[in-house]
This record gives structure tokens, C-alpha cells and sequence, in this order.
């Protein structure tokens, strides 16, 4: 039987942390920025952490 591969998309827009947790980085952040508030852009900046329901949805996806 093949192995079984990871999702190519989730793998490219998630990571996993070393405590665990898995990171992920904001959207609407590459152009068009003069049509968005300057604090969303500030705050888009930073990442983001999945709660638990999610990142365990996800876990399944990256790691195959």
C-alpha cells in the first residue's frame, strides 16, 4: 500500500510549533492594502495560533 500523503496546501499555510501548537499566517495581507484600514493591516501582521478543535482538524492534514 502507498503512504499516505499530507494535504500540499494545508503544508504550505500551517506549521506546527515545537510546544505543539500550530501556527498560521493571516490572509488579505499581499495587495490592494490602500482599501483596508491601516490597524488591520498592523494587526494582520502578526500570526495567529488554531484553538484546539481546529488544530486538531489540521493536525490530520499536515502530518501524514
Amino acid at each position: 500500500m502507498p503512504k499516505m500523503k499530507s494535504k500540499r496546501g494545508a503544508v504550505k499555510r500551517f506549521k506546527i510549533t515545537a510546544t505543539g501548537k500550530i501556527k498560521k499566517w493571516n490572509q488579505n495581507t499581499s495587495h490592494l492594502s490602500h482599501n483596508k484600514q491601516h490597524k488591520n493591516i498592523v494587526h494582520n501582521r502578526k500570526a495567529r495560533y488554531l484553538n484546539n478543535v481546529q488544530a486538531k482538524k489540521m493536525t490530520g492534514l499536515i502530518s501524514k
